[in-house]
């Protein structure tokens, strides 16, 4: 059920300043998406509550990580991006 919810943020592409085609920022966004995904779907393996609540949490979870790690590379959050 998680991997549904999560895998679901497998095509976000965070509102950052920069050029969304080129290479480099696709790897950055890559592993930005791979890590956070990751990392939620551990947190919210760690109880049966945050298990079950995962596919609506989820979600805004992984994306709220993959801008904070793009961020950590350097890319610029736009205004009013979210």
């Amino acid at each position: 059920m998680l991997l549904a919810g999560v895998s679901g943020c497998s095509s976000y592409d965070p509102p950052v300043q920069g050029d969304h085609g080129s290479d480099k920022y696709k790897t950055d966004l890559e592993k930005c998406r791979s890590a956070s995904q990751e990392s939620v779907r551990l947190k919210n393996a760690d109880t049966p509550w945050t298990w079950i609540k995962s596919p609506f949490t989820g979600p805004p979870e992984v994306r709220a990580a993959i801008r904070t790690c793009m961020q950590g590379k350097g890319y610029v959050l736009e205004k009013g991006g979210s």
